[in-house]
C-alpha cells in the first residue's frame, strides 16, 4: 500500500516536504525546479540520471540540482524515503549568501546519519507547525549539506552581538505564548537568521526555538498545577495539538503532563 505525502506551509514558499512510502510506483523522466535533497530509509529506491542507472540503498542520500532529468523507481519491495524540495530563489535569503552554491556534483552519497537525522527534524516540525522550530531546523539542515555536498564554504562566526541576543530574549520571554517565526525575529533586531541563531546558542547555549519551548514548558508546569486541562494548556501555549504538547513537555522533563500532574498531587 502507498502512503505518500506532500507536505508544505502557506507562509514558507518554495519549500516542500515529500515522505514516500510505495512498492512498484515508477516515475517517468521529470526535473524539478528545484534542489532536492533526500535520505533513504527504508528498501533501496534508483533511477537513471547523467547517463547511467543508480542504485540508492538505505543510508545512501538522494541529491539532485534544479532542472536535471531523471527517472524514479522502488528496487525493493518496499521503499521508504523523504525528500526536501527548496526553490533556488529561496536560498540565498536563508542561508545569508551572496550567491548560489555550485550545486550537487555527487547525487548518491552515503550519509553518516546527520543529514538523515536533520530532515527528520525537519519533517517533525513541518508536522508541528511551528514557524520558528521549523525554519531554524531547515536552515541547520541546509548548511549541512550544502557545506558537505554543494561546494558552500562554512560560516564565518556571527561575532558580537551588541545585545541582540539579550534583545531576542526579551522578546521571547514576552511572546512567548504567540506564534513566532524565525523571519519575523530577524526582521525586529535587523540581523540575519543565521547570525541570530548562532549567536543566541553561544550566549544561552540552546537556539532560540528551544529556549522558547522551554520557556512554554515552564509555564506549562504552572499551568497544570493551577489546575488548567492539558488540551487548554497546550492550546493556550501556541502548541500545534495536545499531542504536540505531550511530546514537548515529555521531551524536556521526562514525563508527560499526566504523570507530572499525579506526581504534584501525592
Amino acid at each position: 500500500m502507498d502512503a505518500n505525502r506532500l507536505l508544505a506551509r502557506p507562509w514558507l514558499p518554495g519549500v516542500e516536504l515529500f515522505h514516500a512510502d510505495f512498492s512498484g510506483q515508477p516515475f517517468g523522466r521529470h526535473s524539478h525546479d528545484a534542489f532536492a535533497i533526500g535520505a533513504i530509509l527504508h528498501g533501496a529506491g534508483g533511477y537513471q540520471c547523467r547517463g547511467a542507472h543508480h542504485v540508492l540503498p538505505a543510508g545512501t542520500l538522494s541529491l539532485m540540482n534544479p532542472e536535471e532529468p531523471h527517472t524514479g523507481n522502488a528496487e525493493s519491495e518496499r521503499l521508504v524515503y523523504r525528500m526536501l524540495y527548496i526553490e533556488e530563489s529561496r536560498l540565498l535569503p536563508l542561508l545569508g549568501r551572496k550567491q548560489l552554491p555550485r550545486g550537487f556534483q555527487a547525487l548518491n552519497p552515503h550519509d553518516d546519519g546527520q543529514v538523515a537525522e536533520a530532515l527528520r527534524r525537519v519533517a517533525t516540525e513541518f508536522e508541528c507547525n511551528d514557524a520558528l522550530a521549523l525554519e531554524s531546523e531547515l536552515l541547520a539542515l541546509l548548511e549541512l549539506v550544502f557545506v558537505r555536498h554543494g561546494g558552500m564554504r562554512p560560516n564565518v562566526s556571527a561575532g558580537r552581538d551588541n545585545g541582540v541576543t539579550a534583545r531576542l530574549r526579551d522578546y521571547l520571554e514576552a511572546h512567548y505564548r504567540e506564534a513566532v517565526s524565525l523571519e519575523d525575529l530577524a526582521a525586529l533586531l535587523q540581523r540575519h537568521p543565521r547570525h541570530l541563531i548562532e549567536a543566541f546558542r553561544n550566549a544561552y547555549g540552546v537556539p532560540p526555538h528551544t529556549y522558547l519551548l522551554q520557556r512554554r514548558i515552564r509555564e506549562a508546569k504552572r499551568l497544570l498545577v493551577a489546575g488548567d486541562k492539558p488540551l487548554d494548556v497546550a492550546l493556550a501555549l501556541g502548541f500545534y495539538d495536545q499531542a504536540h504538547f505531550s511530546g514537548t513537555f515529555r521531551r524536556f522533563t521526562g514525563v508527560t503532563p499526566g504523570h507530572f500532574l499525579r506526581a504534584t498531587r501525592t
